[in-house]
């Protein structure tokens, strides 16, 4: 089996409830699809997700698809993952989210030919599900211990993140409003998306957090600064989880080294692949650092492609930020994705298990 054709375009789809952080507002994702066509008359898909306020968008991304990395690739055998992922590696440099959908269509094709779901191809499960988080973006502290309350029993969602980053006593006042509205052990964490500017000014503000019993503080300094959140991380009781930090194996390696981490966030998207991103879980594992699954707002083809993932991996323990398809009032699949009592179930049919909505999808297509 020979690959034939890759193509990428953007789409641009609304949210349905619009979401703040320290970095800006979101009120659409611009995402891209991928598709990979064979010689053999299966057809791989895969999503390219990404935030604003980060990386390049949707157009970009596709660009990247159309111009590099689907030349490279073109009339190699598409069950060759580890090599064609090198191949892309060798073709351009960075580019992991562009790099991610295209593999992830490659192993959409995989299961197709084998018949089984991508979870079987990473190993088979050693979970049926995966527990799920719930974010909560920027609001008064009424608004956000409301919010979180809200999805909790809506969704079942089995704990919630709190966005924090913001100046005087906001960040306590919403931790301690969510805390008083969950009770003393719903599972709480926080995420500054390196908002503060020194392991100083990180610790004095997750000290006013730690009445709170929270679980995790994701990423409150800058992501290369790995000496600083081991300051951080030393100084004060809420472990640490990373998060743009870990972008690739490598980086794993260096947070580990510099004992930086007591957590990994790990994403499809930013490590450029299911690859890439059992990598670093595996790199978690044998170091004694556990992972979640992090978000860019997925929709459902990428989302499917993390329950699979998540489902997979043993080094897994905590919930995982899966929620894209609640974010949204349409879907770009046929198919309705399985989420239930907080449960995330990846799809049962081979590869990814999932059917393009093409429809839905053409309204949204945004020209390059």
């Amino acid at each position: 089996m020979k690959i034939v054709r890759i193509e990428s375009f953007p789409i641009r789809v609304p949210r349905a409830q619009r979401f703040q952080a320290a970095q800006g507002v979101l009120t659409h994702s611009d995402f891209a699809v991928v598709v990979v066509e064979t010689d053999a008359g299966m057809t791989g898909y895969g999503e390219i997700s990404s935030a604003l306020f980060y990386y390049r968008l949707g157009p970009a991304h596709a660009r990247d698809v159309n111009d590099y990395l689907a030349p490279a690739l073109v009339g190699e055998d598409p069950l060759r993952i580890p090599a064609l992922v090198e191949r892309m590696d060798r073709a351009l440099r960075g580019a992991r989210q562009a790099k991610s959908g295209v593999e992830m269509a490659l192993w959409d094709i995989a299961g197709k030919a084998a018949a089984l779901p991508i979870y079987r191809l990473l190993g088979g499960k050693v979970r049926e599900a995966v527990p799920l988080n719930w974010t909560v973006g920027f609001e008064t502290p009424e608004a956000t211990a409301e919010q979180a309350a809200h999805y909790v029993e809506r969704y079942r969602v089995r704990s919630v993140r709190l966005k924090i980053g913001r100046p005087g006593d906001t960040d306590a006042r919403a931790c301690e409003a969510v805390r008083k509205r969950l009770g003393p052990d719903f599972p709480i964490r926080v995420d500054a998306n390196e908002y503060y500017r020194s392991p100083k000014e990180a610790v004095a503000a997750l000290r006013r957090l730690e009445p709170f019993g929270l679980h995790l503080a994701e990423q409150p300094l800058g992501e290369t600064d790995l000496a600083g959140h081991a300051e951080v991380r030393a100084a004060v009781s809420i472990p640490i989880i990373l998060d743009e930090s870990i972008q690739t194996p490598g980086d794993a390696i260096a947070a580990v080294g510099a004992r930086a981490a007591d957590a990994f966030n790990v994403y499809i998207s930013e490590s450029g692949g299911l690859l890439r991103a059992c990598q670093i879980i595996a790199i978690g594992e044998a170091a004694g650092v556990p992972c979640l699954i992090g978000t860019m707002g997925e929709l459902q083809i990428a989302s499917a492609a993390g329950a699979h993932l998540g489902v997979a991996c043993v080094n897994i323990p905590y919930t995982c930020d899966l929620v894209g398809p609640l974010r949204y009032d349409e879907s770009i699949i046929d198919e309705t994705l399985r989420i239930e009592d907080g449960l995330f179930y990846p799809p049962e049919a081979p590869g990814l298990g999932v059917t393009p909505n093409w429809d839905v999808i053409n309204r949204y297509r945004q020209p390059l």
